[in-house]
């Protein structure tokens, strides 16, 4: 058996558990206990909560619970982080939920400055408590505040939600604004398994809140939060759900209505086990509260309501009982009892009084505040006439909505009048048969009233209207899209291309290859009395697309356009475009779209409808020329030619000036411009105009953006993050045309000064710093270049490291790593230098990866992801003695010998400076073929022919990009010399030059038979028989290599010797 903090029973009744809601509940918010997530958090699950005392839940019980950001708890297991559903998704492990708020949900106070978000739980003894505060759906983290807690009592296992004060529901997205709220055991069978809740916008616009819940009519019913759907829809302060243990399922499957008379219905059911008798009750749909049925309890699984209202929408619900044993209410069927009637449609409709109905609504005559309606009378005329009914909302009037008018028998049309200009307008229209009894609704069909005529000017930006989309046509108010019959394209308010934020005008051609779809003006005073223009902003999809603009003399025909000139070939960049609207009669302006081919799109923003001025603008304003401190500014002249020339106004603020806007530059006599004395590396904005007089002058062309270029001089040395320089290091860099001089900023910290602040070094390009800087510290520093009062900005901060000022002469030496206590990339223990490479040597533990550990625990140091740009890790400088062996080993690993383990080329190198350059070859200790399953001890020796400072150093390289090499356990130690070797020694055998080139001669070749050349790998690279004193050995590679002599008698003398 697995124990998961769960009895030997499943959790497989929760649908038996009874349910209550009530309001004006105590909230009482918690302050002790464990905070699991506060500030900012968005898909965490908690570690494992063990409860005081085991909760009863589904006949059993359990011992540890998980909290979820998103709003639930889950029993025995943890949930994904990123499970949103928490009742219709069973994540494994999982033995049961509970949700007050399950969705996708967030906090950021950073986004909602007003919200302490905070994730509680405390166990008090009697009852465990988990508090959500200032808690959001993800989307609309921005305004919403959610405070709610789940309470668990153990003596009773009774489940409590309790909502406290609630925000109104945010209306930033309409993502994630439908919440899971009830509770599931370890199934999401909905039959058995599951209790949960449903509200939403039913019928449209209710009124009806959360404590109007209803049940869930399967396992994935939700309820509804939010401000664009309905804002109604809320939360009052002090509801609280119930859910004890209970016996009795509920009813979850019913038959079809019968018996539906005008007024009363037959309801059947099957049912469910144990239940000996049943409570029905019923509502008109719309209504928040129910009604019970007077013949409560009935017997059988059947009940026949009488004494309702005739054409009436009615919802019912069902209660089986056992006993004291009360199950939930049921869902709410719909007539045929396979479905839901938590709709407009309900559980059944009684039979009307009136059964005749109209047909055909139509609409005629619109103007700017009247309409007629009218409609298809039925084949029995009403005695009393007709009913209408209109409004600005398409939400259906119910059978007892008052009408808005009637007119008497034999009419088919009703005139409406006193109506909003430029406004939507629905209308339903039912029969009446005697005065009492009517018909039901019939509708709706709706009409939008004209719009006044715009006088001129007005404009367009198209960002107070919503955005359509390719199956949702639309324009602003008063426009319109218009297409010809079968045109393929389409077009709307979009939200991605514009001049203006946040929304522009889209055409598409889509599979059309023909022009036609077009937007359309309002109708507009004396459009076309030939003093008129229209100035907009376009672009394309592409190079060459072309539209037209023209008029139309009837709104609603494609057939009548008119084009002004000829198409306009646009480009990919938005551009202002004029056109001048010649004389005429229409009075509907229209931008078309010309075709040209399939797919092509063309957008539209900031259309100006404006009498043609007698100051003309400018046109072709660029930048050209950009350097740090000016830039050069041209345009093309305008036809009015301003006697004064043209006014200039640029500003680091993407704000267009005004007709009262000082200009940066008066009356310009030409059309070009040095713009000087500009801030480097700072971004532009450039508006001219003609001024044509000193009280006429034309609208602003622009803006055209350039930036200016940086004034940072580029660092040449010391590389950034260079390491082990000497303590008086110099920084050099290169010369910045225009710069006058430069000043140095050094620290001890990123952006510190605490060195050097801000000094000014003149007109120079290195500098030498004069005090010794401290030994084995990072410094940080920047360079910026100056000219005039333009002062370099964002410069690049760098960082060196000095030297270790000591050395390290005791040996034996090791280094396991395991003393670092912060980790990272490049970060070492002191006097280690992590040297170049696209790839830097990185401390981490045992915990950092799964692919890679330690040899002895808890650190390590390891190559990611290598590359064939070399990186070394260099040890701390030793002081060694000359003619001294010693011996540096460490461990390294790869985890593997497969592809993605093989890949890395190592070679250990020694030198004086922790640098690569000048270093002497040490060995190969793995090749790019090689990988190793467990850590490998590489153990080389070296002999130094001079004493003084060494350094060894791993300097690794790969093909491919192979996953991890670990290194770790190095040390250090003089080597004991072998007897032969003391005995050499004594015989005073010597070889010299020491290092060599060539020739290495010996002392004394008398005795010696032959000689043995051996490289520090111990590969035997040459034999000489009866050497001569003088050895040839210039084909050797540069490095150490072992001399060991052969004696006639037998011994052995080992001479090292360096090959340069």
């Amino acid at each position: 058996m697995i124990s998961l903090g769960i009895g030997l029973s499943a959790q497989t009744n929760i649908a038996g558990y009874s349910f209550t809601k009530s309001t004006g509940a105590a909230y009482t918010p918690i302050t002790g206990g464990t905070v699991f997530a506060s500030g900012t958090y968005d898909d965490s699950v908690s570690p494992a909560i063990t409860l005081s005392s085991p909760f009863p839940f589904g006949g059993t019980t359990v011992t540890t619970c998980y909290i979820s950001t998103n709003g639930f708890i889950t029993f025995g297991g943890a949930p994904l982080t990123y499970t949103y559903s928490p009742l219709s998704t069973l994540d494994t492990g999982t033995l049961g939920a509970v949700a007050a708020f399950g969705q996708d949900a967030g906090a950021d106070p950073t986004m909602n400055t007003s919200a302490s978000p905070e994730i509680r739980y405390q166990d008090l003894g009697t009852e465990f408590v988990v508090q959500y505060k200032d808690h959001a759906n993800y989307y609309n983290r921005s305004t919403e505040k959610l405070n709610f807690q789940i309470h668990l009592v153990y003596a009773t296992g009774e489940i409590n939600i309790v909502y406290g004060n609630n925000s109104n529901p945010g209306t930033v997205s309409t993502s994630g604004t439908t919440p899971q709220v009830g509770i599931r055991g370890n199934s999401v069978a909905y039959a058995t398994n599951v209790n949960n809740l449903m509200i939403g916008n039913v019928p449209a616009g209710t009124t009806c809140d959360w404590s109007k819940a209803v049940t869930g009519n399967a396992n994935t019913s939700t309820m509804l939060f939010s401000g664009t759907a309905n804002a109604n829809v809320k939360i009052p302060t002090g509801l609280k759900y119930t859910w004890m243990p209970g016996t009795q399922l509920p009813v979850r499957t019913f038959a079809a209505t019968t018996g539906v008379t005008n007024s009363g219905a037959t309801l059947n059911w099957t049912a469910p086990s144990g239940a000996t008798a049943y409570n029905l009750q019923y509502r008109v749909a719309g209504n928040c509260d129910w009604t019970s049925f007077l013949g409560n309890p009935v017997s059988a699984a059947t009940a026949t309501l009488t004494g309702l209202a005739q054409n009436t929408t009615y919802q019912v619900q069902v209660q089986a009982l056992n006993g004291n044993a009360q199950s939930i209410y049921s869902h709410i069927p719909d007539l045929a009892g396979t479905g839901n009637g938590y709709a407009a449609a309900g559980s059944f409709t009684t039979v009307a009084n009136c059964p005749s109905v109209v047909t055909a609504l139509t609409s005629s005559n619109v103007s700017t505040t009247t309409a007629t309606i009218g409609w298809t009378a039925p084949a029995s005329v009403p005695a009393s006439g007709y009913e209408y009914y209109y409004s600005t909302s398409p939400t259906a009037p119910f059978n007892t909505t008052p009408a808005s008018g009637s007119v008497a028998a034999g009419a088919v049309t009703a005139n409406l009048s006193g109506l909003t200009t430029a406004t939507q307008y629905y209308f339903w229209v039912r029969t009446n048969c005697n005065g009492t009894d009517k018909g039901s609704w019939v509708g709706s069909s709706s009409f939008i009233t004209l719009c006044n005529p715009f006088p001129i000017p007005y404009s367009e930006n198209f960002d107070t209207t919503p955005v359509g989309s390719s199956t949702n046509t639309n324009a602003p108010t008063c426009w319109k899209y218009l297409e010809p019959s079968g045109w393929a394209g389409y077009g709307y308010v979009y939200g991605s291309y514009y001049t203006s934020a946040p929304n522009g005008y889209y055409i598409s051609s889509d599979a059309a290859s023909t022009g036609g779809g077009m937007l359309v003006s309002p109708v507009t005073t004396n459009l076309m009395s030939g003093s008129n223009r229209v100035r907009f902003q376009a672009n394309a999809g592409g190079s060459g697309y072309t539209m037209e603009v023209g008029t139309l003399s009837d709104p609603n025909d494609a057939s009548t356009f008119t084009a002004i000139g000829s198409p306009i070939a646009l480009t990919t960049a938005f551009t202002q475009y004029v056109v001048n609207i010649p004389s005429g009669t229409s009075q509907y302006l229209a931008f078309r779209h010309s075709g040209g081919g399939t797919y092509r799109s063309i957008r539209l923003d900031d259309i100006n409808v404006e009498p043609v001025p007698s100051c003309l603008e400018v046109s072709g304003l660029a930048s050209a020329n950009v350097s740090a401190l000016q830039a050069s500014l041209s345009w093309n002249a305008s036809a009015s030619a301003p006697a004064n020339g043209y006014d200039i106004y640029y500003s680091t603020a993407n704000t267009a000036p005004s007709s009262t806007t000082t200009p940066t530059v008066s009356a310009n006599s030409s059309t070009t411009y040095t713009a000087s004395g500009l801030a480097p590396s700072t971004a532009y904005y450039v508006w001219v105009r003609s001024n044509c007089s000193a009280t006429n002058k034309s609208i602003w062309t622009g803006p055209v953006s350039f930036t200016t270029s940086s004034l940072c001089p580029a660092v040449t040395a010391p590389a950034s993050g260079a390491q082990g320089l000497s303590t008086a290091p110099t920084i050099t860099w290169d010369a910045m045309p225009s710069a006058t001089g430069y000043r140095l900023t050094v620290g001890t910290t990123s952006g510190g000064t605490d060195v050097l602040n801000n000094v000014d070094l003149g007109n120079v390009t290195s500098y030498t710093f004069a005090a010794p800087l401290a030994a084995n510290t990072k410094y940080y520093y920047v360079v910026n270049a100056y000219a005039g009062n333009a002062v370099s900005s964002s410069c690049t901060i760098r960082n060196f490291t000095t030297a270790c000022s000591s050395t390290i002469s005791s040996l034996p030496w090791t280094e396991n790593f395991d003393g670092l206590t912060t980790l990272g990339s490049q970060i070492a223990p002191s006097c280690w230098v992590v040297g170049a490479g696209t790839k830097s040597w990185t401390s981490m533990n045992a915990s950092s990866t799964s692919f890679n550990t330690p040899k002895s625990a808890p650190n390590y140091m390891t190559l990611q992801y290598g590359s064939t740009d070399p990186s070394q890790l260099w040890t701390p400088i030793f002081q060694l003695t000359a003619n001294t062996s010693y011996t540096f080993s460490f461990y390294y690993n790869t985890n593997g010998t497969s592809s993605g383990f093989i890949g890395y080329t190592g070679n250990v190198v020694v030198n004086n400076t922790q640098s690569m350059t000048g270093a002497t070859d040490l060995g190969t200790f793995i090749t790019a073929t090689q990988g190793t399953t467990a850590y490998t001890q590489y153990t080389v020796n070296f002999t130094p022919s001079v004493s003084g400072k060494y350094t060894f150093g791993v300097n690794v390289s790969s093909t491919g990009s192979p996953w991890y090499l670990g290194v770790d356990d190095f040390s250090l130690t003089q080597s004991t010399l072998g007897t032969s070797e003391v005995a050499a020694n004594d015989k005073n055998v010597k070889v010299y030059p020491n290092p060599f080139s060539e020739i290495l001669n010996i002392s004394d070749a008398t005795n010696v038979k032959n000689i043995l050349v051996t490289d520090v790998a111990g590969r035997l690279v040459k034999t000489i028989a009866n050497p001569s004193q003088e050895l040839r050995l210039g084909e050797l590679q540069q490095g150490m290599y072992l001399i060991t002599l052969e004696m006639k008698d037998g011994s052995k003398q080992t001479v090292k010797a360096i090959k340069k």
